[in-house]
């Protein structure tokens, strides 16, 4: 059998270790030039052949950045969200800046175990991953939500549903593009719960008193930032690009804000996007928004909470 090229040896052999034999699994391709997107869904064997990486390889040379779900999905699930997770495979983190730091953090603290891999996704960034077994979709998810106050990692990656890069691909968000590299560390032990900290248990949250306040009194771009909070976030692969441009709609147009107002409140909704939208899109979307919706312009500004 010829042997495979270095270049499909890597996501290959993280294919092979990071998931079961029997698991289906999530890839998900965006390029952030154009703003067009891919997912595919399906059992693991159906990504490791031959035909699948070249179809990626010519992807890649259209400069799609891609992602690899870091669990495994429900079989003959064709989405990736949260509901649609079947097995935790992973307990994730992302160092966003000062990765070496944030490796050192984890290797000075003696109640986390040694990284099972760690991804090099950009200079100085990483995702770090421990593979796991027997951890729940929200009990990695709490654990997750834990981390970034105790390494001072990304709080938006929590999900269970979130993405990793894949290695071998290359992260085409940077001029020339970052090959994505991984590094093998303890990556055939199964971590257990037991092997990570304990969260300290969430108090539950009471809802802060309704106090009644005059129509006139409630600035407008805080009404529309209480609005943001309540609309739920783009997931791609479920028409995430019309309900981007619909929320666009409703901030550019419906609110009657500028773009600068409109894009700091969708800054703040976009952090829970999956993935999440680069600044250039959705200014586009702000300004595409702007010029063809349909919305009145400021009609919900003239219009009670």
């Amino acid at each position: 059998m010829r042997a495979s090229p270095p270049i499909l040896k890597r996501p290959l052999r993280f294919l092979r270790t990071a998931y079961e034999p029997d698991d289906w699994i999530a890839i998900f391709l965006k390029s952030y030039e154009t703003g067009r997107a891919a997912q595919r869904v399906g059992p693991l064997s159906l990504f490791l052949q031959p035909r699948f990486h070249a179809w990626l390889r010519a992807m890649g040379a259209q400069r799609f950045n891609v992602y690899v779900a870091c669990n495994a999905i429900r079989p003959s699930v064709r989405a990736r969200t949260k509901e649609a997770i079947g097995a935790v495979r992973h307990v994730f983190v992302e160092a966003d800046q000062d990765g070496p730091r944030v490796l050192a953090a984890i290797a000075a603290r003696s109640d986390l175990p040694a990284p099972s891999y760690v991804l090099e996704s950009s200079p100085n960034r990483v995702h770090v991953l421990w593979r796991v077994v027997g951890l729940t979709p929200s009990g990695v998810e709490h654990l997750q939500k834990y981390f970034p106050g105790e390494l001072g990692t990304d709080p938006a990656p929590t999900p269970c549903s979130q993405t990793t890069r894949l290695p071998g691909g290359n992260n085409h968000k940077y001029d020339p593009p970052h090959l994505v590299t991984v590094e093998h560390g303890h990556s055939q032990v199964r971590y257990l719960a037991a092997d990570f900290p304990t969260p300290p248990a969430r108090a539950p949250v009471s809802p802060p008193p309704r106090v009644s306040v005059p129509f006139a009194a409630v600035d407008v771009v805080e009404r529309a930032r209480r609005y943001l909070a309540r609309v739920e976030p783009a997931i791609a692969g479920q028409h995430g690009d019309l309900h981007t441009f619909r929320v666009c709609f409703r901030i550019a147009r419906g609110f009657g804000l500028s773009d600068d107002e409109a894009l700091s409140l969708l800054a703040e909704w976009n952090l829970r996007c999956v993935p999440p939208w680069s600044e250039r899109e959705l200014r586009d979307k702000i300004n595409r928004a702007r010029k063809y919706g349909r919305e009145p312009v400021g009609q919900l500004a003239r219009r009670a909470p």
